[in-house]
């Protein structure tokens, strides 16, 4: 099977409400669509959207990349593009071709791209809803995601001052009821300050707490994981600290992979099968991805398995996208029955 051609469609999303993080607040999430055709017409999607706190340089970056890419892509045999992946040096453009390339496989074969990862793969995958930051607002996000019937509420802290943050999660605890939290401090802290901040709500539903410290070492997290009885999780320090000691010394409970980052698919599954044979906890997740980028990180979820509730109910930030919104059932994210993603562009973003 030859690739006919390749297109790129760029994109930039409104968010209904501005996403905030310690180290960022994104109000417009940018990014480049990849379709790779093969003669009969059938087409595979990528999505390149940089992170947010790469700046205009890294987005730039990113987008010269997949220009590149794009470039030798045509006219190769689908296994032979498949096999020059490791020709993209920029992690974020290669998961976005590597993406498009097993859509397109996957939809020639006529299965989901999950099942072409993992014949066992589920259909259905746990996520956690998406609160944003800690602010006054957010107790009612998290009152209207308990009434979907979400388990798991993800919640961004390390936004504010400390004596705040603690009220309002107490008040969000007392509102959201069964929900179990997760706190993403996005390096927030200080040991001590991390330390402060768990004493005050200890007592409060957490079900983990991801990169909490400011300058993270393996024996500060160790530390803490020591003293918390509920798990710490590595996200961007995962490769900072070492991907072998992270996964030998135990310092943390669980690993946070976005795909992107890591540089696609099978990096990733790799990278997964690893964590849970150690007995590490495995979250995939994204930041506000566009329904192809979501589809193909909820693809890759239901192909790792596992019970874990991952990060991907991000969509209904989003003002518009571009393919429909990938369907939420109580807290579960119900994947397409359809080859490959199961979803594709529509309108504008298919035809450029």
């Amino acid at each position: 099977m030859r690739l006919a051609s390749v297109v790129l469609r760029p994109y930039a999303l409104a968010l209904k409400r501005p996403w905030r993080a310690a180290s960022a607040t994104l109000a417009l999430r940018r990014g480049l669509l990849i379709g790779v055709e093969d003669e009969t017409g059938r087409i595979g999607w990528g999505d390149c959207a940089p992170l947010p706190s790469s700046g205009e340089a890294g987005h730039a970056r990113a987008f010269a990349a997949l220009e590149q890419a794009a470039g030798f892509l045509r006219d190769l045999d689908l296994d032979a593009a498949i096999a020059r992946l490791d020709e993209i040096a920029d992690a974020e453009a290669r998961w976005a071709a590597e993406t498009a390339l097993l859509d397109l496989s996957c939809r020639a074969r006529g299965i989901p791209l999950r099942r072409g990862l993992n014949g066992e793969a589920v259909d259905e995958v746990a996520v956690n809803a998406a609160l944003g930051p800690l602010d006054e607002t957010c107790v009612a996000r998290a009152e209207a995601a308990r009434a979907e019937n979400f388990r798991f509420a993800k919640i961004k802290v390390g936004v504010r001052p400390f004596a705040d943050e603690a009220r309002l999660l107490r008040l969000l605890a007392e509102r959201a009821g069964p929900m179990r939290l997760r706190l993403d401090a996005n390096r927030a802290w200080s040991e001590s300050e991390a330390r402060r901040f768990f004493a005050a709500v200890s007592d409060l539903p957490i079900d983990g707490v991801e990169e909490p410290l400011a300058h993270p070492t393996l024996a500060g997290l160790r530390r803490l994981q020591g003293d918390v009885p509920f798990a710490l999780a590595v996200d961007e320090s995962l490769f900072e600290l070492g991907v072998e000691k992270i996964f030998s010394e135990g310092a943390v409970r669980r690993v946070v992979l976005k795909p992107a980052r890591i540089g696609g698919i099978s990096r990733t599954l790799r990278l997964a099968r690893r964590a849970a044979a150690v007995g590490m906890e495995v979250v995939i997740t994204s930041v506000v991805d566009s329904a192809i980028g979501v589809g193909a990180a909820a693809q890759l979820a239901a192909a790792i398995g596992g019970t874990q509730a991952h990060g991907l109910a991000t969509g209904a930030w989003l003002a518009e996208d571009v393919a429909p919104p990938l369907l939420i059932q109580a807290g579960k994210l119900i994947l397409p029955d359809g080859p490959g993603l199961g979803i594709a562009p529509c309108g504008q973003f298919a035809q450029g």
